[in-house]
């Protein structure tokens, strides 16, 4: 009888003792984000709110909290106005705090620090254009004249996917006619042709189409899309971008493609562009490295010396191995598509293994096309390492050059002056002029197509004292991410409603279309 009560009391004693530790991991976790919470709306009451539950929401995958100020930013690009001393702050609380032995699975610091690292990383860019040349992040160059559907970038969490369709213009060439992508939760499609269905844009959201109408847009999960003259900028609230380009010359509508990612992180990526480990050798390996290419390496098919060394026979041989096994490591399926689909067709109706039927390059050129296409891509400004994707596409399809684009950044010359009240900022409605709070829409103004370089400057007019490293967070105090009214200040914002910017009703999530994860 002794031995069944002691056995009871010992395992009643166990399940107090889990108890009392799960007890003080929820304690450990709350308080922590409760202090994260704190820090940002010490720096800004208003935008610090939105940022933290911004972050929160993506975090959970739901869809962000509406802009309470008037700066068209996303959650990345807001916290990269923070002035650095907070940044390294907040960043060096989270790391001492957030470890696994203090807090179970806290989804929100650990993101809200990998948005602060990449606020200190440096970028590196992946590239296809033309018909189509591709540039890996670890700037390995080749030429991809396939048809189908092919996974260009993705991520390994998920959050960050571009698919790209490329169709046969002739026998021997294709373009780029579409691209799909996963922005942080929302899918999100620009087609230059074939368009699912008849309409005035090219892009379509979670299968509805969208219209920007001057300014930029904002995604249900925190990205962003502005329109920068032909330039189509798409951020993910992480900070990964990609430019489109709406190229189109002959009768030929196409879109080149530049992708923007960060050099440091714990992200995987995979995809035509490469891996991004700083390491062009093994960019052609194919999926999970399960195809070797052939000996021959050039890594560039356009002026490499040793491209230059080897024989044209060799040179075609490689190519034949991108268009063909490596290619179809890349393909989608319809399990895997971002892609949205007309009546009838499906990603196997633009899929094309045959193509091309015969592989093309600079040196098929004679020395007077070669000259006439770089005298011609020169004048356009391209670059070394782009010319001769741009000769090849100029002597033989006479598409116009596209030197890399450098459009301003969003943060850009924005200066954020201290906020008295939220102002409601959304696609539907116009943000009131602050001067203003009682009356008197203001005028949303156009997006400046100039591309202008404007000297970038911030200006933080809260909580001026701020010393780094003074104790920003207090343990005794917390603030709710849930309630944004405890922040003391007039959260009754004023808007006048304007029309809509979308066309019709959007599916808010990336998994409204089947098979999407």
């Amino acid at each position: 009888m002794k031995a069944i009560i002691l056995f009871f009391y010992l395992g009643f004693s166990l399940v107090l003792t889990a108890q009392e530790a799960t007890d003080k991991a929820v304690v450990n976790k709350s308080s922590v984000n409760d202090n994260i919470a704190l820090a940002l709306t010490d720096w800004d009451a208003i935008r610090g709110l939105w940022l933290s539950q911004s972050v929160m929401a993506m975090s959970n995958k739901q869809v962000v909290p509406d802009r309470t100020f008037a700066e068209e930013l996303t959650p990345y690009e807001m916290l990269s106005l923070m002035p650095k001393e907070r940044r390294e702050d907040l960043k060096n609380y989270i790391e001492t705090n957030n470890s696994s032995s203090q807090v179970d699975n806290n989804q929100y610091a650990t993101l809200l620090l990998t948005l602060l690292n990449n606020t200190f990383c440096s970028t590196t860019q992946g590239r296809s254009y033309g018909d189509p040349h591709l540039k890996s992040f670890d700037n390995a160059t080749y030429s991809f004249q396939t048809v189908g559907e092919f996974d260009l970038s993705k991520s390994n969490d998920g959050n960050f996917e571009i698919q790209a369709r490329q169709r046969a213009q002739s026998d021997n060439f294709s373009l780029n006619t579409a691209i799909a992508m996963n922005v942080f939760g929302d899918r999100l499609g620009f087609y230059a042709e074939d368009a699912p269905s008849r309409n005035v844009s090219p892009l379509f959201l979670n299968g509805e189409p969208i219209q920007l109408q001057g300014r930029t847009y904002f995604l249900p999960h925190g990205g962003t899309i502005r329109l920068t003259g032909r330039n189509y900028i798409i951020s993910w609230p992480s900070g990964e971008s990609m430019i489109l380009n709406n190229g189109g010359s002959g009768g030929m509508s196409f879109v080149n493609v530049t992708v923007t990612i960060f050099q440091c992180g714990s992200q995987i990526y995979s995809g035509l562009l490469g891996n991004a480990n700083n390491n062009m050798n093994d960019d052609f390996n194919g999926r999970n490295n399960n195809q070797t290419p052939p000996t021959y390496q050039a890594f560039s098919t356009f002026g490499n010396p040793m491209m230059q060394q080897a024989s044209i026979l060799a040179e075609k041989e490689y190519l034949a191995y991108l268009s063909q096994n490596f290619a179809e490591d890349w393909r989608v399926t319809d399990m895997t598509t971002l892609f949205d689909y007309a009546a009838g067709t499906n990603t196997a109706y633009y899929t094309d293994r045959s193509f091309p039927r015969v592989h093309l390059t600079v040196a098929d050129l004679n020395a007077d096309q070669q000259a006439n296409a770089r005298r011609r891509c020169e004048t356009m400004g391209v670059n070394a390492g782009e010319m001769g994707g741009c000769i090849f596409d100029q002597a033989y399809l006479n598409i116009n050059p596209n030197p890399i684009p450098t459009p301003a950044p969003a943060t850009d010359g924005v200066v954020l002056n201290k906020l008295e009240r939220p102002l409601l900022n959304t696609n539907t409605h116009q943000i009131l002029d602050p001067k203003n709070p009682n009356g008197g829409a203001q005028t949303v103004k156009p997006i400046d197509n100039t591309m202008e370089e404007k000297p970038g400057k911030s200006e933080f007019k809260t909580n001026e004292n701020y010393e780094p490293n003074n104790s920003i967070f207090k343990p005794s105090q917390s603030i709710e991410l849930n309630k944004p009214n405890n922040n003391k200040i007039n959260t009754t914002p004023h808007v006048i409603p304007s029309k809509p910017i979308i066309s019709s009703p959007v599916k808010p999530t990336i998994n409204a279309k089947p098979g999407k994860g």
